[in-house]
C-alpha cells in the first residue's frame, strides 16, 4: 500500500538504503532527502512491506499549477510488482488534489525501462533536454527527454 510518508531520520536513512541500491554513485544524499522533507513544496510517498520497511518511494514537488516528479525508486528485488506504477498513480492523484494541471520530469534518454513505465502511466515526451545530467558510467549519453502528464 502506498502511503505518504512521514519525516523522520530512519525515514531519511531507509530511503538513503534505496537510493544506494537503485542508483549508486548518484543517489541522493541523506542531506538531499532531508532538504526535500524540509521543502515545503516536496512530498515523499511510499510502498511499505508489512513490517514497515519502504521497499519503493517517490518525491514530487507541486507548485501552483505544476508537478515536478523529482524521483522514483525502487528496490531491484520489489520491481515487476507494480509499485513504481502504483507510486506514480498516488503522486498524479495527489497532485490534482493540490490544484496542478500537470506533472513533468526528467529521464535520461537511454533509460528506456523507465521511458516505457512514464509512457504507460500517461505521460509523453515534449522535448528533449542537451547536457542535462552529469557525465556517469550509467548511461551512454547525458541528455534527458522532458516528460509531461496532464490532469
Amino acid at each position: 500500500m502506498i502511503e505518504k510518508l512521514p519525516f523522520s531520520m530512519q525515514m531519511i536513512f531507509q530511503l538513503n538504503k534505496i537510493e544506494k541500491a537503485c542508483f549508486g554513485k548518484e543517489a541522493w544524499t541523506i542531506a538531499n532527502l532531508r532538504g526535500e522533507y524540509e521543502n515545503d513544496f516536496s512530498h515523499m510517498f511510499g510502498e511499505k512491506t508489512e513490517d514497515g520497511t519502504v521497499v519503493g518511494y517517490a518525491c514530487v514537488r507541486t507548485l501552483y499549477e505544476e508537478a515536478q516528479l523529482c524521483n522514483v525508486a525502487v528496490l531491484p528485488e520489489y520491481r515487476r510488482q507494480g509499485i513504481a506504477s502504483r507510486l506514480l498513480e498516488t503522486v498524479s492523484e495527489f497532485a490534482k488534489v493540490q490544484g496542478c494541471e500537470r506533472c513533468e520530469l526528467e529521464v535520461n534518454t537511454a533509460n528506456t525501462a523507465a521511458i516505457e513505465l512514464y509512457k504507460k502511466c500517461g505521460f509523453e515526451i515534449v522535448g528533449t533536454r542537451p547536457n542535462f545530467y552529469k557525465r556517469t558510467k550509467r548511461y551512454p549519453t547525458r541528455d534527458a527527454y522532458t516528460m509531461v502528464k496532464e490532469f
